[in-house]
């Protein structure tokens, strides 16, 4: 029998080795960083709603600013537009500013992560899945920062409601925006969005007899009807305008001018094509009259635009003298080269016949025709709305009344046109009100 010294003893079991702690994954950090960015959007659009802050700062700063010298013949009371908030949350340089901290933030956060795996020697578990995340993570926060510094220079897309359709509100007594399907189908224009801006008052028991004046307000290229409501800040606009006594109450319509799809249209009558031209003066105002107490004639009736609608502004009101009375080309100019070309299939007497500067000059006015050419001092149609007023001043016709605005600060964005269309609303009504008073009206 073995002593118990001779015994052999079972094997000692080793203890567990202690667990790593464990670390933060990309994806909490993925979350953290969605999250603040969601946080920085709730901020902007709680601001936009409720506290509007910067109505307050701007009041406060501007009340004794000197007013910039102006160029032209409408001239607005300094500080008319205070308490007017034409800038959404998401045309902010502060959102962009946030969102490409943020994108540096997750690239150096990726770079430290890396570095210091490397250093302690450590494998990176799921290495490809990380960097897959880390990557979309990146190509997104470049994609917004991107998209919010160009939005905040354009000035295109003012709020995410904005941005899916929320456009316009309906006030209590006040000023409301209706949306219209027009379409003409044997002008090979298809139904189409128009937007109307109705005014404050229009649907008051006193006023049920008055007729409105109307002005038609053309996108430019690539855009939509919609463009003059979200971008254009019409309906605010307007409003404050009407507020101040500076306009009267007019009617403002914004309709498609692309034919149905999203194209340099020109406006024209197009070979084989939509024919723009007799749809945006004769379709749509026929049933802007039709709906509308409007006045339903050539006094009562201004057109205008931004950019490629600029140049439709000018084209179609020196073509259709019959129709409208008045010419509000903002940005405009005056050959839209080699896009007429096509559209006309290269038919040079069409082209000629379209283009203004090289009409202009022989052309025959048989109706008294106001126009006001508008452009900034940062856009650079600046030139050549100045050579189109040299072209149409040299007429001299007595049935011409040209005028040139430059609105210092303007560039050729949505934000320029928030600045240059004051002027054309102050314009047409100025011309409306002299009319009635020569008319007896």
């Amino acid at each position: 029998m073995s002593s118990p010294d001779t015994l052999t003893r079972p094997p000692e079991t080793p203890a567990p080795a202690p667990t790593p702690p464990r670390r933060r994954g990309w994806g909490g950090w993925l979350l953290a960083v969605l999250a603040i960015a969601a946080v920085v959007l709730l901020v902007f659009d709680w601001i936009d709603k409720y506290g509007k802050e910067r109505n307050a700062f701007d009041a406060l700063f501007d009340a004794n600013a000197p007013t910039p010298p102006e160029t032209g013949a409408i001239r607005l009371p300094g500080g008319w537009d205070r308490g007017l908030d034409t800038v959404g949350y998401l045309e902010s340089p502060w959102l962009a500013a946030a969102l490409w901290v943020l994108l540096v933030l997750a690239i150096l956060w990726g770079v430290w992560r890396f570095v210091s795996r490397h250093r302690a020697g450590r494998p990176l578990q799921h290495a490809g899945l990380r960097r897959t995340g880390l990557t979309v993570l990146i190509v997104v926060l470049f994609v917004l920062a991107g998209s919010a510094t160009v939005n905040a220079y354009v000035g295109y897309v003012p709020t995410i409601g904005s941005a899916f359709g929320q456009v316009g509100e309906d006030l209590r007594g006040g000023s409301r925006i209706d949306q219209l399907s027009i379409g003409a189908s044997d002008l090979q224009v298809p139904p189409g969005p128009a937007y109307v801006y109705v005014p404050p008052g229009y649907g008051s028991a006193a006023n049920r007899d008055h007729r409105y004046p109307v002005i038609y307000l053309l996108h430019g290229y690539p855009g939509a009807s919609v463009d003059w409501v979200r971008a254009g800040d019409m309906q605010p606009i307007l409003d404050k305008l009407i507020q101040d006594k500076l306009i009267e109450p007019m009617i403002a319509v914004a309709p498609d001018a692309s034919g149905g799809w999203v194209h340099d249209s020109e406006m024209v009558n197009q070979v084989n094509g939509p024919q723009l031209e007799t749809y945006l003066t004769k379709t749509v105002p026929q049933t802007i009259d039709a709906k509308y107490r409007t006045i339903a004639n050539r006094e009562g009736r201004a057109i205008g635009g931004v950019s490629s609608g600029g140049y439709g502004a000018l084209n179609l009101a020196l073509r259709n003298q019959d129709v409208f009375s008045v010419s509000v080309p903002m940005m405009p100019y005056g050959d839209p080269g080699a896009v007429l070309d096509s559209l006309f299939a290269g038919d040079r007497q069409l082209l000629e016949q379209n283009t203004p500067s090289q009409y202009i000059p022989s052309m025959t006015f048989t109706q008294p025709l106001s126009m006001l050419l508008v452009a900034g001092t940062e856009d650079p149609q600046l030139p050549t709305a100045r050579q189109l007023y040299a072209q149409l001043n040299a007429r001299s016709s007595a049935d011409l009344d040209v005028a040139l605005q430059v609105v210092p600060g303007a560039t050729h964005t949505w934000h320029g046109a928030t600045m240059d269309s004051p002027y054309g609303y102050v314009f047409f009504s100025d011309r409306v009100k002299a009319a009635a008073g020569t008319s007896g009206g």
